[in-house]
This record gives structure tokens, C-alpha cells and sequence, in this order.
């Protein structure tokens, strides 16, 4: 039986190109000493979505209002949200700042295990998951960098719009626009 696990192992890397990631079950944090279990939270939602932060990028910034936005519309929905930040800056105390400043809790995954686990490499790297932590969706938060026009093509927020209406994602992954993350 492992035999066979591991030809179609080998078989799914070989005709994707890569293996797609799932949540692991670790534990976030957040401002007051706060902490969010993924598998807990994961499991409130039929589908989350997961933003990779980082405070200094202008991508970021660029897609704050873009973000409040998503979240002000989708979380009505039954989408959960978490704001990421993995980078080795990284504090409770900063992120708690940056949180009030940018109006959406950020959550800080000691270590960047998170983002390595789901190979996020830059800021607003998105990725949709199921109750399970089974990656639907995986890329940039839309078509724009740091310029933001009306015509973008909004991959995340289609996503998101996919799962809830139970349709295969019509686009499970799309290039990220922004700043690389500066992972510990």
C-alpha cells in the first residue's frame, strides 16, 4: 500500500509540477497575548482565507483598502479570514500597531512555519482553504502590484466566490505581486 501511495505521489508531482500544500495544525498569535488554533478555526468556516502580511511593503498598503473590503463582504458570507504576518521582524507589539493602523487583525506565525508549509514567498500571498485545511486556491490577492486599476483581474476574490458556490475554482493558482517575505 505505501508503494502505491508513493507512485502516486510521484505520478501528481510529475504531471503538476508540484505537490499542493495543506494547513498545518500549529498555533497562531496575536496582540494580548491571544493565540488561534488553526484546526479550531479552520473548522468554523467552510472556507478561510489566509493573507500573507508584511508591514513594509508598499503591495501591502496598496491592497489594505482592498482587503477591508474582501473581508467586510465575505466574512458576512461565512469566509474566515487571518492575516498572516511570518516575517522575522515579526512581534505581538508591532503587529498589534499595524493592526489598529490598517483596520484587520494580523496574527504573527512565530518561525514563518505557516508560510513555509504553504510556500508563501511574498506579502498578499493569498491561499483559500476548506474546513479540512485542503488548499482550494493559492496566489496573489489580484492583478495589480502597488498601481491599483479598476479592470484587475481579482483572483482571490473569485475564489472565494467559487468555493462558495461550489464550483471547481476556476483558477487555483495566479501569480503574487508583492514584496518578499523576510522569513526567520
Amino acid at each position: 500500500m505505501r508503494r502505491w501511495a508513493a507512485v502516486l505521489l510521484v505520478a501528481l508531482v510529475a504531471c503538476t509540477g508540484s505537490v499542493v500544500p495543506s494547513v498545518p495544525w500549529l498555533v497562531l498569535h496575536g496582540a494580548n497575548d491571544a493565540s488561534l488554533p488553526l484546526d479550531a478555526t479552520l473548522r468554523e468556516h467552510a472556507a478561510t482565507v489566509i493573507v500573507f502580511f508584511s508591514a513594509t511593503c508598499p503591495c501591502q498598503r496598496a491592497h489594505d483598502v482592498r482587503l477591508r473590503d474582501l473581508i467586510a463582504s465575505d466574512a458576512p458570507r461565512g469566509v474566515g479570514f487571518l492575516v498572516v504576518d511570518s516575517e522575522e521582524s515579526a512581534t505581538a507589539a508591532l503587529d498589534a500597531a499595524e493592526s489598529r493602523a490598517r483596520g484587520y487583525p494580523i496574527w504573527l506565525d512565530h518561525g514563518g512555519k505557516l508560510a513555509r508549509a504553504l510556500d508563501a514567498e511574498y506579502a498578499t500571498y493569498s491561499v483559500v482553504v476548506d474546513a479540512r485545511g485542503n488548499v482550494l486556491y493559492r496566489g496573489g490577492f489580484d492583478s495589480d502590484k502597488s498601481h491599483l486599476r479598476d479592470d484587475r483581474a481579482s483572483y482571490l476574490a473569485d475564489a472565494i466566490d467559487d468555493v462558495l458556490e461550489r464550483r471547481p475554482v476556476r483558477r487555483a493558482e495566479a501569480k503574487t505581486l508583492g514584496c518578499s517575505l523576510q522569513l526567520r
